[in-house]
């Protein structure tokens, strides 16, 4: 088993801009998976990218 940390991300719109969300998921070594995600209103599928990015780092930073 692998000793470090996976983080998957995604964003998405309907439309470019539209409706926006992302989703995160972060898997560490022999803890339980942690999820994310949310709706953030009209963006264009860059901003839905990058801010599954960010909320995905910060997440992984308060974990530790």
């Amino acid at each position: 088993m692998s000793d470090t940390a996976t983080m998957h991300i995604d964003g998405a719109s309907r439309g470019n801009p539209g409706k926006a969300a992302y989703a995160v998921v972060l898997a560490r070594p022999a803890l339980p998976v942690v999820e994310e995600a949310d709706c953030i209103g009209t963006a264009s599928n860059n901003v839905a990218e990058y801010t599954a990015l960010v909320e995905g780092l910060s997440l992984a930073a308060e974990l530790g």
